[in-house]
């Protein structure tokens, strides 16, 4: 039995959102290896403490992470990345955004990121204006999300919305590897953020660097006390 094959060119693709839209599902997808996973913002030492000990209580941690924490702040920064437009504008927010990290692993975690997924867009999605950012000067993440989504045109509340989902997703898969949550109860968790997800995502995608503010307190520190750890699978 012969089977036909049909090769997908690019004249195949038939609009631009179907574009867009391809590239928010490959750039936020585990197979971009930006390595997100060797980080769990702090939640590994919230699970050696017990805060974080069951799907209740993760759930309830990455709410506040996104609504009151880092979640929110990355979401205002990357919407202000994306409406500037030059390489000075750009570093000044990668400037904030680096120094609002309240820890030396959060520093590490966004600025590895950053500079992973920047390095790859420029090999698999290229743009000419993709600025020349050296090795020296950090860039978070959500800072390089907003430029390469301004310049490929991305429409901001989605990709926003991306950005929350896979980091919601990041912090779910380290409740998976430190056994605090089973697979099918991740993918619930994950379902029941989207009324968290989707309107901060909405506010974020029209609010400035006056909204910028945080009260995550006990994820702040508990990333702080990740630094010292004694027995440790990830980076913070």
């Amino acid at each position: 039995m012969t089977i036909p094959i049909t090769a997908i060119t690019t004249d195949m693709v038939t609009s631009t959102a179907e574009t867009q839209e391809f590239q928010r599902q490959h750039w936020f997808s585990p197979a971009f290896p930006v390595g997100g996973y060797a980080y769990s913002h702090g939640i590994e030492k919230a699970a050696e403490t017990g805060d974080v000990r069951d799907a209740a209580s993760l759930a309830a941690w990455i709410s506040g992470v996104l609504r009151l924490g880092a979640g929110r702040a990355d979401a205002i920064l990357l919407a202000e990345a994306y409406r500037r437009d030059t390489l000075g504008g750009w570093r000044d927010v990668a400037e904030l955004a680096y120094a609002l990290g309240l820890s030396a692993e959060r520093r590490l975690e966004t600025a590895q990121q950053g500079a992973a997924f920047l390095g790859l867009i420029r090999t698999s999605w290229p743009h000419d204006g993709l600025p020349e950012w050296h090795r020296s000067e950090p860039i978070p993440f959500p800072v390089a999300v907003g430029i390469a989504g301004r310049l490929h045109g991305q429409p901001l509340e989605q990709l926003i919305t991306a950005y929350l989902q896979a980091f919601a997703g990041n912090l779910i898969a380290a409740g998976i590897r430190l056994a605090v949550i089973g697979q099918s109860g991740a993918q619930t968790v994950l379902a029941n953020l989207a009324p968290v997800i989707l309107p901060l995502a909405r506010e974020a995608a029209s609010a400035s660097l006056e909204d910028l503010g945080a009260m995550g307190f006990r994820s702040d520190l508990m990333s702080l006390r990740h630094e010292t750890q004694a027995t440790r699978l990830f980076r913070s």
